[in-house]
């Protein structure tokens, strides 16, 4: 199993998987030209993509949704209570609606030779998921837009080998920011976002022995830097003497390069 991280951040975020027979991605919150670039940049045609997978329904997540599926003819797997607000924002804005697989919170399901677990988590939308993706024997992580750290989470992540995990801001920067303080409420409360000393808490909590990289994601462009969350989260790798995992900051403009799981 392989994966790219094409965007990550508050502009937009998409992520390409391939491995057990399937390639997908997760969340399409780029348009759908933007997307087709970012693919190509890495030599992936988006015609041979199988599916895409939605973890909850902000513009940031699912931008370039509607089109992009329609365009490649392609299924949206989404629990209910995401699916039945796309499709309500899709036909308020009077365009088709994705053809939607449903899928329960937290029960299995098999892609190809992939299981896909959609994990529920706390954010302020209808009903958000992170995912895990295994092949049978090798275990990706997909969690960002976390208020809290919850229990089902951390065992999500026990059994991960590779990890994108959100690392959204610094409280300092977040706090003397200037923006509203409903917004920074929102941000920092408990359906919001995960800031680095969070996820470097969660990290800490549980590091499982077979991690072998860790790429922060979401990070906020305006009130958290990529030398800061780096460094919070080394400390941490540093104190539960990790030193061994490979540890990366996904970009919102340029895509990563391929990583394996």
């Amino acid at each position: 199993m392989r994966f790219c991280v094409l965007a990550s951040g508050s502009k937009g975020n998409a992520t390409y998987v391939e491995g057990g027979g399937v390639r997908l991605l997760i969340d399409a919150g780029l348009s759908c030209r933007a997307l087709e670039q970012r693919l190509a940049a890495r030599g992936i045609d988006p015609a041979g993509l199988d599916a895409i997978l939605i973890t909850h329904e902000h513009t940031d997540h699912i931008g370039g949704l509607d089109r992009f599926a329609a365009r490649y003819h392609l299924p949206v797997y989404a629990n209910e209570g995401t699916a039945s607000v796309v499709e309500r924002q899709c036909l308020q804005a009077k365009r088709e609606p994705p053809a939607f697989a449903l899928f329960e919170s937290g029960v299995p399901f098999a892609l190809g030779a992939l299981t896909v677990c959609p994990v529920q988590i706390p954010h302020d939308t209808a009903e958000p998921v992170a995912f895990t993706l295994s092949d049978g024997e090798r275990q990706l992580g997909y969690f960002t837009d976390l208020g809290t750290p919850t229990q089902s989470v951390a065992l999500a992540i026990a059994q991960c080998h590779s990890l994108i995990l959100e690392s959204n801001h610094d409280l300092d920067l977040l706090r003397t920011s200037g923006r509203p303080y409903s917004l920074v409420s929102r941000i920092s409360g408990t359906s919001g976002h995960l800031s680095n000393e969070q996820a470097s808490q969660l990290i800490a909590h549980v590091c499982p022995p077979q991690l072998c990289q860790l790429i922060l994601a979401h990070l906020s462009l305006d009130c958290n830097q990529p030398d800061v969350a780096l460094q919070v989260m080394r400390h941490t790798l540093q104190t539960l003497h990790r030193e061994d995992v490979a540890l990366t900051v996904a970009q919102q403009n340029t895509p990563l390069d391929w990583m394996e799981v």
